[in-house]
């Protein structure tokens, strides 16, 4: 998205959030304040809006396509995680997938806001439900933790991918990773890195807000982001100029409101933000990995089953995919620890080989207590010369308790 790209005067699209979810309004909310002046603003009600924005998975669904029907030259956007499981659904409609793309999305909706006003045709089309499917009545067994009904923030949180096969060698979905540079948690962990480098602070502009970096007396970010302010931006899709970090003597003077986070509290919880169940770019999820220590589960945004996750990686190697299978959950719960800890600090990626078992010591053997088979086995072998006397001194004496055998047998 290229910042202000419509001049100034040109009309701009008006967007109203018909049926989304409280996370995507903060994150298109700062979009239309910081980015999208002059393109795209909020219509307050649907009468006074040229496009829609409407979440496919969100409840509900149903009740806000039916308020469509008024409108027929509204433009329509959908969105869900997977876009082809709705296209029977609203023919002929934009899907996008999810997290949505900030910077195409201004164009898209100024495209589906032109179509419609051009269309003079029968509204949308009602929404049909599906037809149920087979009942299918299974014995009750035990309930896993990770397969509870997911609420609506653990799927903004944590998405909605399906899990990977088990063992490697299909290719994997590129909505599996995301990229760290198209996020504020790719500026924030370099400026970290160049921080903790050259000893100097460092400051990552360009945001509404500043955060400052220090690498000493302890590595901390301070900023005046609040978590409701910080979570959006950080699940948000930053274009390339946005962000930019620079180097500083001394952290400026702050307003006084600002909140100090420990580095590795901040990464961890930014990471988390922006993974939304993902792993990132370059990740193997059949790699083994283990945690290095626990987060600070008092301080640190913690994904469903985070404390679980981190109770057994903490005490073993095992590649995510392992991990979820292990504890029975999805594997999007284990991908979001997995993009915390590696930007946090907390991931060992450095498996250690596995030790070689010594050789087991010949074993030994006392004296027999047979004479024929002490005869036979201290006999020379035909052929072959005599042991010599150093030898024979050196042949195992028969154990004590051989001995003492012998002599009871003697005596009687």
């Amino acid at each position: 998205m290229t910042r202000h790209s419509n001049p100034p005067g040109q009309p701009l699209t008006a967007l109203y959030l018909l049926h989304v979810g409280s996370m995507d309004a903060r994150l298109i909310g700062l979009s239309t304040e910081r980015h999208w002046k002059h393109q795209v603003k909020l219509a307050s009600a649907l009468n006074q809006a040229e496009v829609v924005l409407v979440d496919c998975d969100r409840p509900g669904i149903e009740a806000a396509v039916e308020q469509l029907a008024a409108y027929p030259r509204t433009g329509v956007v959908y969105y869900a995680f997977h876009p082809k499981d709705h296209a029977q659904r609203f023919p002929n409609r934009v899907i996008l997938g999810k997290p949505l793309n900030l910077e195409a999305l201004p164009a898209i909706l100024a495209k589906a806001a032109a179509d419609a006003a051009h269309v003079i045709a029968a509204p949308p089309p009602r929404f049909v439900a599906p037809p149920p499917a087979p009942v299918v009545v299974e014995e009750p067994g035990p309930a896993s933790l990770g397969h509870g009904l997911q609420t609506e923030d653990e799927r903004d949180l944590c998405g909605a991918m399906d899990d990977l096969p088990a063992t490697p060698g299909q290719p994997l979905p590129d909505r599996l990773f995301f990229n760290p540079d198209e996020y504020i948690i790719g500026h924030i962990h370099r400026a970290v890195e160049q921080a903790a480098n050259t000893g100097r602070p460092h400051l990552v502009a360009g945001l509404p807000r500043l955060i400052g970096v220090r690498a000493t007396p302890v590595p901390a970010c301070i900023t005046d982001f609040r978590d409701n302010q910080l979570r959006p931006l950080s699940m948000t899709q930053l274009p390339l100029t946005t962000a930019r970090i620079v180097s500083a003597s001394t952290l400026p003077q702050g307003s006084g409101n600002e909140i100090v986070h420990s580095s590795e509290d901040l990464l961890w919880n930014v990471a988390a933000w922006a993974a939304r169940g993902r792993l990132p770019a370059g990740a193997d999820p059949y790699r083994p990995v283990r945690l290095r220590a626990w987060p600070n589960c008092t301080k640190v945004f913690m994904s469903p089953h985070a404390m679980r996750i981190a109770a057994l990686w903490t005490r073993t190697w095992a590649s995510p995919v392992e991990i979820a299978a292990r504890l029975g959950i999805a594997q999007r719960y284990v991908f979001s620890v997995y993009a915390s800890a590696r930007f946090a600090g907390l991931l060992d990626t450095s498996l250690p080989p596995r030790p070689v078992a010594p050789a087991a010591p010949a074993r030994q053997f006392s004296a027999p207590e047979d004479p024929t088979i002490q005869t036979a086995t201290t006999a020379p072998t035909a052929g072959k010369a005599s042991p010599e006397p150093e030898t024979k001194q050196t042949q195992q004496r028969p154990s004590i308790l051989s001995r003492i055998l012998r002599k009871l047998l003697n005596a009687v």
